[in-house]
């Protein structure tokens, strides 16, 4: 049994009620730790289409990869958990040897908090007072967790003050000074080093001055040159301000330095080794998430190019080269034909990710069995709320056909299921991992 199979019984247990995607029709509810001995496939017929699917042997193989990278570079990893939003699958990777999980505000903070997960990094600004008395009310209950968050205010620094210093039921923040790039954060030297005293000005146990945090993201652009200059200015202030934050605290206090998402970490740990330099007090922490399942789009294609860009050498970029391959699959169902090889699909807007580019049809399905996998050729040309036009001059396509299509985009993806099947090599659901996007 997988991890992933174990810590879907120990914490991820619930009922698959009718009306779930993927539940067949007429079915009684069916507790998801009787999914194996089902012996469901999406291909067979029986689950209700269109569903979402995950390959739990290319995960696997993902998952190895980026942890191998942050293990052989001298980081580590805190995976976003928002591209999947399943605790499962969060708590599988810390068992893995990821960090910890990030998370995108403090509904996905009590998620993972109630699912087991302890060590938490809150990787965006919460907002204001309002915010900081929700956040002591959610953590009230936690006290034991070790809660990592972004800053970019002294109002906010106030805020948490005012509800923590002298609180013993609450847990010690440990807060990480965001360097702007676009979006939230400090966009100066100065507002660093201010941000920065105010934070260790507190001189207390219940609120520490833990590191320094961006997202460099935001600075990629299409034009090396502008890509590039963006990047030597995040850096710049990023270096600037950890040793501001070095300073003030001192050599023995550890620090966290965290960037990097899956576009561009190749650069994150290309440039953070010089500014972490010989401090041996600095924990480079990535947060790569959409890496560990890729697309048939963009993401992909970004991850190939930190194989091609070989930035960390001709080993890391081979092993890149070699993974991360699209674990994401939707499911779905020929309704209709217009002419040979053009089918109307159940699946549309509703079922799947469309702000990137439109999904990819992989494989042609019929009466169980692999009939084809199909090539560039074929398309999706259009997405209604519920249909899918597909063109596929390969094959002469048939109503009932089953087409297994990849996604562009794992994040908007998720978000529109409440389960994702995993998928054995033989293409049986294993296991059934339920999301909470709210």
């Amino acid at each position: 049994m997988s991890m992933i199979e174990k810590l879907a019984a120990e914490i991820g247990t619930f009922n698959l009620s009718p009306g779930l995607r993927g539940i067949p029709v007429g079915n009684a509810p069916v507790s998801s730790a009787n999914i194996p001995d089902a012996h469901w496939r999406p291909a067979g017929g029986e689950m209700s289409l269109p569903l979402l699917t995950l390959d739990l042997q290319a995960y696997e193989t993902n998952k190895k990869t980026m942890l191998g990278i942050c293990s052989d570079f001298d980081c580590q990893i805190a995976p976003h958990a928002k591209t999947p939003m399943s605790p499962v699958l969060a708590r599988d990777l810390v068992s893995a040897g990821a960090w910890g999980v990030s998370v995108a505000d403090l509904r996905q903070a009590e998620v993972m908090l109630h699912h087991g997960l302890r060590r938490v990094l809150i990787a965006n600004e919460i907002g204001g007072k309002s915010a900081v008395t929700r956040l002591a009310r959610l953590l009230r209950n936690y006290c034991e967790a070790e809660i990592f968050m972004f800053v970019d205010s002294t109002d906010v620094v106030s805020a948490l003050a005012r509800s923590w210093l002298g609180d013993d039921t609450l847990p010690p923040l440990n807060l990480l000074v965001e360097v702007g790039c676009g979006r939230g954060g400090v966009n100066s030297d100065t507002e660093a080093r201010h941000l920065v005293r105010s934070i260790a000005g507190l001189n207390s146990k219940h609120i520490r001055l833990a590191g320094i945090a961006a997202y460099e993201g935001t600075a990629n652009h299409p034009d090396e040159k502008e890509l590039l200059e963006n990047l030597d200015d995040l850096f710049d202030r990023v270096s600037f301000a950890l040793k501001a934050a070095r300073e003030t605290v001192g050599p023995e206090r550890p620090l966290v330095l965290s960037m990097g998402g899956s576009s561009l970490f190749d650069y994150v740990i290309d440039r953070c080794r010089p500014i972490v330099g010989g401090d041996s007090n600095v924990t480079l922490l990535l947060r790569s998430g959409a890496c560990f399942f890729s697309d048939h789009g963009p993401i992909r294609a970004r991850l190939q190019a930190i194989s091609s860009r070989g930035m960390l050498g001709k080993a890391a970029s081979d092993s890149i080269a070699g993974a991360f391959t699209p674990v994401l699959r939707i499911w779905a169902e020929v309704l209709s034909m217009n002419g040979p090889h053009n089918a109307i699909c159940g699946f549309g807007l509703r079922d799947v990710a469309h702000d990137q580019g439109l999904p990819v049809p992989v494989a042609v399905w019929r009466n169980g069995e692999r009939v084809i996998t199909l090539g560039d050729v074929s398309v999706v040309s259009k997405l209604n709320d519920q249909h899918a036009f597909v063109h596929a001059p390969e094959l002469e396509l048939s109503v009932g056909d089953v087409i297994e299509f990849g996604i562009k985009h794992p994040c908007t993806t998720i978000d529109k299921h409440d389960v994702i099947f995993g998928l054995d090599e033989r293409g049986e659901v294993k296991v059934a991992l339920r999301t909470f996007f709210g």
